[in-house]
Parts: structure tokens; sequence; C-alpha cells
């Protein structure tokens, strides 16, 4: 949707609810851990075709499943099948965060994986295993039977129920710090999982192994509790600043709670870019965090401003988002 003479690079964003917004940030990254499971299970497939793995290959643990008589071409096969299962996942679920009405599929396909996950877990226990305190069953049946299905759920009833997300009318700084919260959000997310992951595999060795960080000694039993202590304190940090950048963004009179965090944040990051080079006497041992830093909390900061210095008829302004008088949401009047 284009607007008019003054105003020729506004365009009208997706109608999105807040599931359809949370499902949409969880097939993103959905995608991306899929994309990362099949490069992986290429990577094996690759190595038994060209013979660099044997064949006879057994007795491989991950995650607590020990996959005796396993051959790397097995192995990669099941990790193409899952890899292909999160990017499916991932698709459904985006299609459905832009449009309600293709929630079908996707709520479809969590329900039978669920399903799938539940005979597992049954004949396991029929078998004397335990199956369900396994991390990697675990964290599936969280992602599909809890998150995902429960966002489908929700996403369907806004159908049938017939509301409509908001839809903002963005110029283009809007639209660059909306992508700019969008990814911080997902990181976030990925950060937060990375996390996890990483707690769980330090968790598992001796707590009395020794292990360097950032040049720091720890033992295990040390770094397994400061891993998941910064690592989601971190993610929510950043899962809160995007989520303010994402409100100004469609919102710019609510844009200077950003604009205060990206400010102070570029200062501390310049500040912090010229005490690198003035202690080391050359641009070359900086470190790559430090300039990045400063070029992406400068690039909000800019955004920030510009959005904050738009007309005052024009904060707030957006389409949709109306309730009719049967409790649904119709369009506004534009």
């Amino acid at each position: 949707m284009r607007s008019t003479a003054g105003e020729r690079d506004e365009v009208a964003s997706v109608p999105q609810t807040p599931a359809q917004v949370t499902l949409g940030v969880v097939s993103v990254v959905m995608a991306i851990l899929g994309a990362v499971v099949l490069l992986a299970g290429g990577l094996v497939l690759l190595s038994a075709v060209t013979g660099q793995a044997d064949a006879s290959d057994s007795g491989l643990t991950i995650a607590g499943i020990t996959l005796s008589g396993w051959s790397p071409i097995g192995l990669s096969v099941v990790t193409l099948a899952a890899g292909a299962l999160l990017c499916l996942t991932a698709w459904l679920g985006f299609a459905a965060s832009r449009d309600s009405g293709r929630v079908g599929p996707y709520r479809f396909l969590c329900y039978l994986v669920g399903l799938v996950l539940l005979v597992a877990i049954l004949w396991s226990w029929g078998s004397g295993t335990i199956l369900i305190f396994n991390p990697v069953v675990l964290s599936t049946t969280i992602t599909y039977v809890v998150v995902c299905s429960s966002l489908a759920d929700r996403v369907q009833r806004e159908h049938d129920e017939g509301v409509r997300g908001e839809s903002f009318m963005l110029d283009g700084h809007q639209r660059a710090l909306r992508l700019i919260s969008q990814v911080m959000i997902v990181t976030a997310v990925l950060n937060a999982v990375i996390a996890l992951v990483l707690w769980y595999a330090v968790s598992k060795m001796d707590p009395a192994a020794q292990l360097n960080l950032a040049k720091a000694h720890y033992t295990a039993g040390q770094l397994s509790g400061r891993v998941l202590a910064w690592g989601l304190s971190s993610a929510t940090v950043n899962l809160l600043v995007g989520l303010l950048g994402l409100r100004g963004a469609n919102q710019p009179e609510k844009i200077r709670p950003f604009l205060w965090v990206s400010a102070i944040s570029f200062a501390y990051a310049a500040v912090q870019l010229v005490l690198g080079i003035v202690t080391s006497g050359e641009m070359g041992s900086v470190q790559s965090s430090s300039i990045t830093d400063a070029l992406f909390y400068g690039a909000c900061t800019y955004l920030s401003v510009k959005i904050r210095r738009q007309p005052l008829d024009r904060e707030g302004q957006a389409t949709g988002g109306e309730k009719d008088r049967t409790g649904g949401v119709a369009p506004a009047d534009r």
C-alpha cells in the first residue's frame, strides 16, 4: 500500500496479532536450527560416501542415546530427516504467521509430531526404558507439544473469532528498525537455546575438568552454572531491547525508550573503541566486536532519531485493529 506524494515510501505492514508475531519468531528460529541440522547431516553423508567414515562405525552416543549398530549413512539419513522436519515446520509456521487462514497444515503437523512422540514414549516405557527424560526427546516434546501446538491453537482460535492484528504505516526508517529489532529478537532466542545446549554439555563433563574461557580458568562444575546464567541473562536483555525497538518502529511516539538504550549503548561502544585504539596504538589491534557494536548501535540511534523526528500528525498511524460489533476486528477507515 502506498501513501500520498509526501509519504511515497510508506507501506502498510502485514496485519499480525501477538500470537502470529511470536509464531513468526519461533518459525525463523526453527528454520535456522533446521538449516544447521541439514548441514550436519549432509557433512556426515558426504564423509560416508567419500569413505572418510567407516560404514561399520557404531556405538556413537548423542545426548544420552547410544546409536549401536548405526552406520554413518543411517545416521545421516535420520539427521537429514530431522532437519527437513524442522524446515517444513518453519515454512508452515511462517505462512501461518502472515495469514491465519493457513494455520491448518501447521497445526496438523504439530499434533502429528506430538502423537508420534507419545507413541515412542509409551513404546519405550513398555520396553523398560524411560525415554521422556532424554534431552532430545524432552526438547522436541516441549517444542512441538507445548510451544508450537499452543501457538497454532491460539492463531486458529483468533482466526475463527475474526480477530485481525493491527497494520502499521511504515516509512523506510521504520522498516529498517523493524527488521533490526526482529533480528535481535531471533538472536536472543537462539542465544537462549545455545546457552541451554552448552550448559547441558558442560554439566555432563567431569566437575573437576579444567576449562579455559576468555583467558580465565574454570572447572566444569564452576562453569556450568555461569554458562546458563550468562547466556540466559544476555538473551533476556537482547529480547527486551528487540521488543522495545519493534514497538518503537511500529509506533513512533513510543520510540524514546529504545532511543535512550541505543544512545547509551552507542556511547559505551564508542568509548570502548577509542580506548582500544589508544591503548593498542593502532586500529588493527582492536577487536572486531568493538567495531561492529559501535556501528550497530550507531545505526540504531540514527534510525531512532529519524523516527522520533517524524511529524506529530503521523505518530501511531496505523490501519486495522478496530473491533467491530461482533467482537472481531475490522479494518479501520483510511
